[in-house]
């Protein structure tokens, strides 16, 4: 059985924003068919991401960063929030579930996944093609919440009240 090539959960690979929406579909059909627990976290330039996690079995969990674990970045706006809503990503929750989420067991979530992120990335966070992210991928311990212990130091997790406009990324 083929295997996907990881690295150290702290080991990042820089690529562009562009090249990780194009390749998304091949990375995730790759982490489903192997036999480990893979977690995948995509990190943009304003330190906001995208995470995901397969299990095993081929289950398969993505993530939007959320304002319940947001640390020192810009808060989503609440029609950034409705769009993640619509696109239909579960509400983050306190605790284990801080993040937009959604989860896949099947080839149809997994295309959803890929469509869902891909809104989320370019109309949501406002990325560009040409904008740098930094990807981690690692093997992870089954039955873990995503992200699990061997991540936790990478991330704050706190409340934080949503920023205006003034907190927003400026367009142009």
């Amino acid at each position: 059985m083929t295997t996907v090539h990881v690295g150290r959960h702290d080991e990042r690979v820089t690529s562009s924003v562009g090249s990780f929406i194009t390749n998304l579909p091949e990375m995730l059909g790759s982490m489903v068919v192997d036999p480990r627990c893979l977690i995948a976290i995509i990190e943009f330039e304003d330190v906001r991401y995208v995470q995901f996690w397969v299990e095993p079995d081929g289950a398969v969990t993505a993530e939007v960063i959320s304002n319940l674990n947001i640390g020192s970045a810009v808060a989503l706006s609440p029609e950034d929030e409705d769009k993640l809503r619509r696109a239909g990503w579960c509400e983050p929750a306190p605790g284990p579930k801080p993040n937009w989420r959604y989860e896949a067991n099947d080839v149809a979530g997994l295309m959803r996944i890929v469509a869902m992120t891909r809104e989320a990335v370019y109309d949501v966070l406002g990325e560009r093609d040409s904008n740098t992210v930094s990807v981690r991928m690692w093997e992870g311990n089954s039955g873990q919440t995503p992200c699990g212990d061997r991540c936790v130091g990478s991330r704050v997790h706190h409340n934080r009240a949503r920023n205006g406009v003034e907190g927003r990324l400026e367009e142009g």
